[in-house]
């Protein structure tokens, strides 16, 4: 049956068959959301390979995500039929088939050989498939599973790139919030204490397909803190929360002395924002390319929020 759960969110990221794996942009879509997308940006829960600028192109078949940097990112891949442009991948459908019209996904745990469901074929003679097909009027059809004797238009689904995807998503970073003390009015060349909630290590994901196994694990790269033009520090971690017990010290892991007040600034503040930089750690194993490589530029943005900053008076 095929799993039509909402993920919170999704990665959209281009696959060169010479260069590996680019984050490009992370998207918001839903499982029951039909795949598409425009020239302007890869669509939802797509993974690109050999990227064009839209329009019809072969299935993705053989390529091999997951190397090093690079790469081309000048637009969307698109398969298409019957006039319709649909994603050439989906992470809960699978591959689109430009012959067929459909996509299909190889099965994570295919039955035993003997199974019904395998229609008396060996299984050293083909893969079993979950196929769904894209409806006229909108929407898709029902999932049903079928025996291909080669993958769809006689390619090579790639269950790699299915599991690195699967494992990737099963990933969930959370938009951090952005927190300061002092909270209300901060002064001039004394410490400012600055953190991050939700800004928590992720639990790593994983994914098994075809034999093929990926687990994708994060790492926090740094923490960019912006308080306007020319104002910014980073951190290695996402910060300590103040507590009042610490009284004047310094954070011992981020903090930030301002050398001028905001009285300057629009509303009299410095509108603050933090930036998590996360890259996430990918193992294959099994299949015929087992490796590991790391998927960079996973970035986090906090909304802004507002730091007033005094200047000391001293009078004689």
């Amino acid at each position: 049956m095929l799993n039509a759960r909402k993920p919170a969110r999704r990665i959209a990221f281009v696959a060169s068959m010479s260069a590996g794996l680019l984050l490009s942009s992370a998207v918001s879509a839903t499982a029951d959301d039909p795949p598409g997308g425009g020239a302007e940006q890869c669509a939802p829960n797509v993974i690109c390979v050999d990227v064009t600028s839209g329009g019809k192109t072969p299935a993705p078949g053989g390529s091999k995500p997951g190397g090093g940097g690079g790469g081309s990112s000048t637009g969307p891949q698109l398969c298409g039929y019957h006039e319709v442009s649909w994603a050439c991948h989906d992470p809960e459908l699978g591959w689109f088939s430009n012959e067929k019209g459909c996509y299909y996904r190889p099965l994570d745990n295919p039955p035993a050989a003997g199974d019904p469901a395998w229609g008396g074929h060996d299984p050293k003679d083909g893969t079993l498939y979950t196929k769904v097909c894209p409806q006229t009027g909108g929407g898709m059809g029902g999932a049903e599973i079928v025996f291909e004797a080669g993958s769809p238009d006689g390619q090579n689904v790639n269950a790699e790139a299915t599991a690195i995807q699967s494992a990737y998503d099963r990933v969930r970073f959370k938009a951090p919030v952005g927190r300061a003390a002092p909270q209300r009015t901060a002064v001039v060349n004394a410490p400012v204490w600055l953190w991050a909630d939700g800004a928590a290590l992720p639990t790593p994901g994983s994914a098994s397909v075809a034999g093929i196994s990926v687990t994708a694990t994060p790492r926090l790269v740094k923490a960019d803190w912006s308080f306007g033009d020319h104002l910014q520090t980073s951190c290695a971690t996402p910060g300590t929360p103040y507590d009042p017990k610490y009284g004047d010290a310094k954070s011992p892991d981020c903090g930030y002395e301002f050398k001028t007040g905001s009285a300057g600034e629009k509303n009299g503040v410095f509108s603050a924002t933090v930036t998590m930089r996360w890259e996430v750690r990918v193992v294959v194993t099994g299949g015929p390319n087992p490796r590991t490589f790391t998927i960079p530029g996973i970035n986090q943005s906090s909304a802004p929020f507002e730091l007033r900053v005094a200047e000391m008076q001293v009078l004689n």
